[in-house]
């Protein structure tokens, strides 16, 4: 049997949609007006998307609607209202991030597919198996694996694979950044990214950046390595773009369906020259990256000159006169092409050519800016009037779906016309035939009569005339048969995939408070470690209980047991702070060192992602876990799977991207605060030190500037080989209102990255005055967060 392999198209637009239909998608992923990850592209309203459904539908296409943004508990009461008419229209799929939103789901349509998205930031076969366990058919991988670790997930799981093959890349690992929230409160966590890693940035104290775009990646484009990506177990292949025009779409799907189509033949493979142009001509940065798939990252993935579309280089300015520029052109150019010439990443000049010339030419054109403009300066074609023509011609084609039928025309019996498209069959019946009082009809009139489709979707590719001699066979009879049999076709197509929603089914999304504490108390105290150097000036502190050292910093001690005996001693409650980012290196430092991470020296554990939470409840884990505030609880139900997961006692961390009216409606018992600290915005696997300056395997801090000179501060940590930028501003809250009226924390956490002991036991010495319910603040330049205003 010939392996299923699809071909998964974005669409922002109705056009966008038929183009990929047209060009050969199997299924179409697109955003409504709610709840997508795109909340800036052209998303569908209901009548659209309904109408969307039953198009794809038309041509045996599926279709998936984004839901993967993080739902706070007034948006997810209305998801099944939302999803219900789609439902019922027959949506095949959703694709979903939040998972109390996933449970739901489930709960409310039992037999609708659920797809994790990106979002979740699925790194391992741990938390793929947590997936699969809440009812996932398909999973979508973190960009950054490897095609070794896709193919573990494949093997361990069974879980259909959908992976990105083509378009833009994310700097940080999808579903951790809150660098676009930070920044301007629009949350790409909730689908209102604001591409930050697509703006300049410079190193502290460097007078001229070379690479002023230090976090933005090349486009993906991974068409030459479709084989071994199918080989390693990937059943769709995923193109990005659903903020792309229909141009985009239909080109990039027709081209990898053709490749697809190449490698399912078993036929050598090989891409077109010309076919790879197409790509570069359509969009890319300064080139492609083939991803992550075979390597871990790499200054060759980046395009650090600048973040947008970079044309095709079609020659250089050999002379400069009287205001005409002149160069022998590599490639034909035709008229109505646009060149471009960058005098800086800011500055271009952009030439219409007003007429054509064949490669190796000499082209003339006059110049602009020419005081700017140079003998040596490279010219790069951003608009292919000739490709862009041929491409909207192509959109022009009536996308047509194949039939098999059959034409039964017998005396004293009723006309009868039968087509069949792919399982569907109808069959409709017209008038009684009589004998022709002259000639009767032939078989070739019958047949060029019912082959005339016109404008309609559907065309013969076999038709079986059975005519019996001598019948008179009006015209319009044919007619109004193949009319009929079109459109029960259609309704045949359309209603299979309609379904009916439960009426009442029963689900509760308000939550019992009656166990949470009404008395006002005084939070615990919590001191969290990046850096274990500086343990010793926390043991001098009496007031912090809890004491959470990072995992990573720990295992680079000569000797854990003894810091961890320490701690212990002092009568302080040790937990230990896993990676943010945690794939198969991770869990195997872990599993090596599972006694010491299960010992009676550690107190709990606090878990960042999926995996760690999936593998530790697998494991069997019996102390308390607490959720750090990546591991996502915007609303109840989502903290309630959290708990449900895990089984023994979990305690949430309060979300970073909620205002504080939104955390207390979260009617969390036992949450940790975050109260002081440098709050990470990014996590990558790029490095932004190796990238600019090279790598020296040293872990350092770096400083980078935005153009309104704010600071950030990027860690390269070489042990698990990451990076995070922190905001250049911490978080204090100390000014604040207390919290134990509202929110009633059960505990404050304060946390240092890379202050020195001077600074820490400032920070301590002002944590003791606000644990009393003073307002102090021991530093001038801070950040509330997002605890007035929130995020979008």
């Amino acid at each position: 049997m010939r392996r299923q392999i699809e071909v998964l198209a974005p669409a922002g637009s109705m056009d966008c949609l038929k183009a990929a239909v047209l060009n050969g998608a199997d299924a179409i992923y697109l955003g409504g007006d709610m709840y997508g990850a795109r909340a800036y592209a052209g998303n569908f309203h209901k009548e659209e998307l309904c109408e969307a459904i039953d198009y794809v539908h038309l041509f045996g296409k599926k279709i998936f609607l984004t839901v993967n943004t993080l739902m706070k508990d007034s948006e997810l009461k209305n998801l099944p209202k939302f999803l219900r008419p789609y439902y019922e229209q027959g949506l095949d799929a959703v694709i979903v991030q939040d998972l109390g939103a996933m449970e739901l789901i489930r709960e409310c349509f039992p037999d609708l597919e659920i797809h994790a998205s990106t979002q979740m930031t699925i790194t391992g076969i741990y938390g793929a198996r947590l997936a699969k366990k809440m009812g996932a058919k398909r999973v979508v991988p973190a960009r950054e694996l490897s095609l070794k670790e896709i193919q573990a997930i494949k093997e361990d799981t069974g879980l259909d694979i959908e992976c990105f093959v083509h378009g833009a890349l994310c700097y940080c690992y999808s579903g951790q950044c809150f660098m676009s929230s930070m920044l301007g409160g629009r949350s790409g966590n909730r689908g209102r990214c604001a591409g930050t890693c697509r703006l300049p940035f410079s190193l502290k104290d460097q007078k001229s950046a070379a690479n002023p775009y230090p976090l933005s990646l090349k486009d993906l484009c991974t068409i030459d390595h479709l084989p071994e990506i199918l080989d390693h177990g990937v059943d769709s292949l995923k193109i990005e773009g659903r903020m792309k025009g229909p141009r985009y779409v239909g080109e990039v799907t027709r081209l990898y369906r053709k490749y697809t189509d190449l490698y399912l033949s078993g036929q050598p493979f090989r891409v077109e020259k010309e076919d790879y142009k197409i790509l570069v001509e359509l969009f890319n940065r300064g080139g492609f990256t083939d991803g992550y798939y075979s390597q871990y990252h790499g200054k060759q993935m980046m395009s650090m000159k600048r973040p947008d579309h970079q044309g095709f280089s079609v020659g250089k300015i050999e002379e400069i006169q009287k205001g005409k520029i002149k160069f022998h052109t590599k490639e034909s150019i035709s008229k109505g092409d646009i060149l471009q010439i960058r005098i800086s990443p800011e500055e271009k000049v952009e030439l219409t050519c007003p007429s054509s010339w064949k490669e190796g030419e000499m082209v003339v054109l006059n110049g602009q800016k020419m005081k700017k403009l140079h003998r040596g300066m490279e010219l790069f074609r951003t608009l292919n009037a000739e490709m862009t023509e041929r491409i909207d011609q192509g959109l022009q084609r009536k996308m047509k779906e194949n039939l098999k039928g059959k034409i039964i025309l017998k005396t004293e019996e009723c006309a009868r016309l039968i087509i069949k498209s792919g399982e569907d069959q109808v069959s409709v019946l017209g008038p009684i035939m009589e004998q022709a009082k002259k000639q009767g009809a032939s078989e070739d009139e019958i047949r060029r009569q019912l082959l005339k489709t016109g404008e309609t979707h559907y065309q013969f590719e076999e038709l079986d005339v059975q005519l019996e001699e001598g019948l008179f066979v009006p015209g319009s009879v044919l007619k109004k048969l193949r009319r009929e049999a079109f459109e029960l076709m259609d309704e045949k197509k359309v209603l299979k995939c309609r379904r009916v929603a439960k009426e009442n089914p029963g689900i509760v999304l308000e939550y019992a408070d009656s166990d949470r504490e009404t008395l006002e108390r005084n939070p615990v105290l919590a001191v969290s470690l990046e850096d274990t150097a500086l343990v010793d000036t926390v043991l001098d502190f009496p007031e912090a209980e809890k004491i959470y050292l990072s995992w990573m910093s720990l295992k680079k001690e000569k000797s854990p047991e003894k810091l961890l005996k320490r701690i212990k001693d002092s009568k302080r409650q040790c937990f230990l702070m896993l990676p943010q980012i945690t794939r198969g290196i991770q869990i195997e430092e872990m599993k090596n060192q599972k006694d010491l991470l299960f010992s009676d020296l550690i107190d709990g554990l606090l878990v960042r992602n999926l995996e760690e939470l999936s593998w530790l409840t697998e494991e069997g884990y019996q102390k308390e876990l607490v959720a750090d505030y990546m591991l996502y609880g915007y609303n109840q139900k989502a903290v309630s799977v959290y708990q449900k997961l895990f089984g023994g006692q979990m305690r949430m961390t309060y979300p970073a991207e909620l205002n504080r009216k939104e955390m207390g409606q979260l009617n969390l018992k036992d949450g940790d605060l975050f109260f002081y600290g440098y709050q990470p915005l990014m996590v990558s696997a790029q490095c932004v030190k190796n990238n600019l300056l090279g790598c020296d395997k040293k872990e350092s801090w770096l400083t980078l500037k935005d153009r309104y000179q704010k600071e950030f501060y990027v860690h390269n940590r070489c042990s698990d080989c990451v990076n995070e930028i922190y905001n250049g501003k911490p978080i204090w809250l100390g000014k604040e209102e207390s919290f134990s009226k509202d929110l009633k924390p059960l505990t404050y956490r304060f946390h240092f990255t890379k202050e020195t002991p001077t600074q820490v036991q400032r920070i301590l010495h002002a944590a003791k005055a606000v644990q009393k319910g003073e307002k102090t603040s021991p530093i001038h330049d801070f950040t509330k967060g997002h605890l007035a205003r929130g995020i979008l």
